[in-house]
């Protein structure tokens, strides 16, 4: 029964694709669990700082601003260091490849495996690369963050660009464009007490207080990937389980027609061989 046989080959593939999907998911799960607690215990330690950021941005940046700013900008581009996440990277990579040509930068940073090899196919030449963890830590963004203060102090670049992925949820993250050291400043500044002075403070806190924001774009662009890589294997597993389902059916069937067919040539055999003896 050549049917049946090529169904049960068929069956058996999609089942271990079953399989692999079924670990890919848990592993997921497991991982996008782990960055969720890490993004939402943090999200309260990055809004307190972005309360200071829009309280004094103007101190800030009169401390961290450009030497030149007629020097290039910087594009930082994020994406996630492996595929298998849907149009994560594809849609995220596409849209920094638009704002580069607008923003028409020279000078840029690359983050994560699939922007470093999307941007050296696409023949752009990257500055400087980066390899976030897939729970990226703090030290490791904190020391990108220094290097921009120390290219932007140097003349070496001007405003810095960040492209990202935006967590809003499981279902939906958005590339999104942030002009890193545009930071707005509130009208009415917040009545604070600085010890010794205003200005020895805001010197001391200027680098935490950007590299605490600039942590919290890497933390939501992991949290992005994680999350469309879950998506996508949930995806799979329920598209290989829905097809093992119809295989499985469909063989049933096949068996059941071929021992209706069998039954029924059978009984005609019969019949005939009653009809030749009686007559």
């Amino acid at each position: 029964m050549p049917a049946i046989q090529s169904l049960k080959k068929q069956l058996k593939g999609i089942l271990s694709t079953k399989k692999l999907t079924k670990a890919m998911k848990t592993v997921s799960t497991v991982k996008f669990s782990k960055l969720n607690g890490v993004y939402s215990e943090y999200s309260h330690y990055g809004k307190a700082v972005e309360d200071i950021l829009n309280s004094f941005g103007a101190d800030f940046l009169s401390i961290a601003e450009a030497n030149d700013s007629s020097a290039p900008a910087a594009v930082i581009v994020i994406a996630s260091n492996k595929g298998l996440c849907g149009n994560f990277n594809a849609e995220l990579l596409n849209f920094a490849l638009e704002e580069i040509e607008k923003i028409g930068s020279s000078y840029i940073i690359a983050c994560g495996k699939k922007a470093i090899s999307f941007l050296k196919n696409k023949k752009i030449p990257v500055k400087k690369e980066y390899v976030f963890d897939d729970v990226p830590l703090y030290d490791d963004a904190a020391s990108l963050l220094e290097e921009l203060l120390k290219l932007r102090k140097s003349g070496e670049i001007s405003r810095v660009y960040v492209v990202y992925s935006k967590y809003k949820n499981m279902m939906l993250q958005t590339p999104t464009l942030v002009d890193f050291f545009n930071v707005s400043s509130s009208e009415n500044e917040t009545a604070a007490l600085f010890i010794p002075d205003k200005q020895t403070v805001m010197h001391k806190i200027v680098k935490n207080a950007f590299k605490a924001k600039f942590y919290e774009l890497v933390l939501e662009s992991a949290i992005g990937a994680q999350a469309a890589t879950l998506m996508t294997m949930r995806s799979a597993y329920d598209t290989a389980t829905e097809y093992a389902e119809s295989l499985e059916k469909e063989i049933n069937r096949v068996r059941q027609s071929a021992v209706t067919a069998d039954v029924i040539t059978t009984s005609a055999e019969r019949d005939e061989k009653g009809g030749n003896k009686n007559g």
